[in-house]
């Protein structure tokens, strides 16, 4: 090896030392993921099936009790 080529890899070592410092200086870019790059919004549930209120006997037994009540009030 000559002596040029260790002063000059010395330099170089310097030099890579300062573009290191500078690039860790750098904010790092934002990685997206693929549903943000191609502007994905998510439109939510569909809604289920209806529910036959009229068949549920909670509903019909609390129908029956306010009917009685009516009644009795009258």
């Amino acid at each position: 090896m000559t002596d040029a080529a260790i002063t000059e890899n010395k330099r170089l070592g310097d030099v890579l030392a300062y573009i290191k410092e500078r690039q860790d200086q750098q904010p790092k870019p934002d990685v997206k993921t693929n549903s943000e790059k191609i502007g994905y919004k998510p439109r939510g549930r569909k809604p289920g099936p209806r529910t036959d209120y009229m068949n549920d006997p909670a509903v019909i037994a609390r129908h029956e009790k306010a009917l009685l009540r009516q009644q009795a009030a009258e």
